[in-house]
């Protein structure tokens, strides 16, 4: 795996439900507030895993819903894509808004939120 990103990939982020960050959602769909990050939107690379695989990874690490974006999609709105493992992850990776902007434009976060689907959703019943 390198810092090269296929527009074939997927990206995916976990994201709080409603119950704990209701700004991150709006009449059942992501809001742009789930994408803003002035430290690096952290996702996960799908690479060369199945979309199920990958789900599968991030739930053992990772608490709340699941939503998938497309690196074409990525791309298309100029964002910057940085792979950036970590100890425990190899597949993590950020968002960033440009070269230069680390947080992504409210006009990036809209559009990225707009077409981002939800994959996964924890069990209403499960209490973090």
């Amino acid at each position: 795996m390198d810092a090269s990103f296929d527009d074939r990939e997927e990206l995916l982020r976990a994201v709080w439900p409603p119950d704990r960050r209701p700004d991150f959602w709006v009449n059942g769909r992501l809001s742009s507030a789930a994408l803003k990050d002035k430290r690096g939107l952290s996702v996960d690379r799908t690479f060369n895993r199945s979309l199920d695989d990958a789900v599968a990874f991030m739930r053992t690490r990772l608490q709340g819903r699941i939503v998938v974006l497309p690196v074409s999609l990525c791309l298309s709105v100029q964002a910057c894509l940085w792979y950036r493992p970590s100890a425990g992850n190899a597949y993590h990776s950020e968002i960033h808004g440009s070269e230069t902007e680390i947080e992504l434009s409210d006009v990036q976060a809209l559009l990225l939120a707009r077409a981002a689907e939800l994959v996964f959703e924890p069990d209403p019943s499960y209490q973090v």
